[in-house]
């Protein structure tokens, strides 16, 4: 059945007309439980395209969504039990709702799309360690995108990767920081793990995505690039390639705020060390978004279906 989440509103029982506060249960988003009120943002935690069991309910496809709630209750003057509601959601912020009316047997509906959005699409494969992660956490119309992959050589670099990825993950979808934040959060996080005798290394590229800015911090050897035709921006010239996160010393880099152009990839050395930038702009830029991450797995694939690393990568474009 799985979990829901709630949103807590005043609204007139369409039998009686009593205005009252009502609880409506729904499933859309990361749902567990939380109670939401018209104008939160709700979050969203499962990459699109990331072959893994799925933890998301529905699909993040921004602007107007219909999404069938159950009101928990009945009216508290008439005594009625209505058993339908509907939710509205324009790009993951609530809305409004309607109680007694259904939204219809799907459990949502896109209704109208949005203006603009960021379209994403991801792919891990593993090559021999399987020690690169992948997240991506949207809330609202904030993502913030994660590539990581664990040192390897030394024990605990898939536990170091995954344990900076999801916390990322989880950072960037409560709050938007500065690039200087992210920089002294890499820094804490990186005293942490390295306190920790299980956990080993790991680069960590972190990119935030609002309206038509990013921004971010990294550290190690993954990357993040712009790509348009004819341009190549790498984001992450700069980084510093070590001492990694985990080691206690690394001193992350800075992604400065700057315009979304074009397409934005970010991926482990098992992408970008293996393909030339003029053949990885040539594929990045063709087709759609799923297309040209699938042709990249596609090109970094050996005759014999492995691959020379591990490999993970992001790749998003605004609509």
């Amino acid at each position: 059945m799985g979990l829901f989440d709630i949103v807590v509103t005043d609204a007139k029982c369409p039998r009686c007309d009593h205005l009252q506060p009502w609880r409506i249960q729904y499933k859309y988003g990361y749902c567990r439980l939380h109670e939401y009120k018209p104008g939160d943002a709700i979050c969203w935690f499962d990459p699109p395209g990331r072959r893994a069991p799925r933890i998301d309910m529905g699909e993040n496809v921004g602007g107007l969504v219909a999404v069938s709630g159950t009101p928990e209750a009945a009216c508290r003057h008439c005594g009625v039990e209505l058993d339908e509601a509907t939710v509205w959601f324009r790009d993951n912020v609530v809305e409004s709702v309607e109680v007694g009316v259904p939204a219809q047997t799907d459990e949502f509906i896109p209704v109208a799309p949005p203006l603009e959005w960021l379209h994403v699409w991801s792919q891990r494969r593993a090559g021999s360690a399987n020690e690169d992660r992948l997240e991506a956490s949207c809330r609202g119309r904030r993502w913030t995108l994660i590539v990581a992959d664990g040192a390897g050589g030394l024990s605990g670099g898939a536990l170091a990767a995954r344990r900076a990825a999801e916390a990322a993950s989880a950072l960037g979808a409560d709050m938007e920081l500065t690039p200087a934040a992210w920089c002294e959060w890499f820094a804490r996080l990186d005293h942490e793990m390295s306190a920790d005798p299980k956990c080993g290394e790991t680069t960590l590229v972190v990119v935030q995505v609002s309206g038509n800015e990013l921004w971010g911090a990294s550290i190690g050897d993954s990357g993040a690039l712009l790509m348009e035709n004819g341009r190549v921006v790498e984001l992450t010239a700069m980084q510093k390639r070590k001492p990694l996160l985990g080691s206690g010393a690394c001193t992350p880099t800075a992604i400065e705020q700057q315009p979304l152009v074009g397409r934005l990839l970010l991926a482990t050395d098992g992408l970008l060390k293996y393909l030339p930038r003029p053949r990885l702009s040539e594929v990045v830029l063709a087709g759609d978004v799923p297309s040209a991450v699938e042709a990249l797995i596609e090109a970094v694939k050996l005759p014999s279906g492995s691959f020379h690393d591990d490999v993970a990568m992001i790749l998003g474009e605004r609509a």
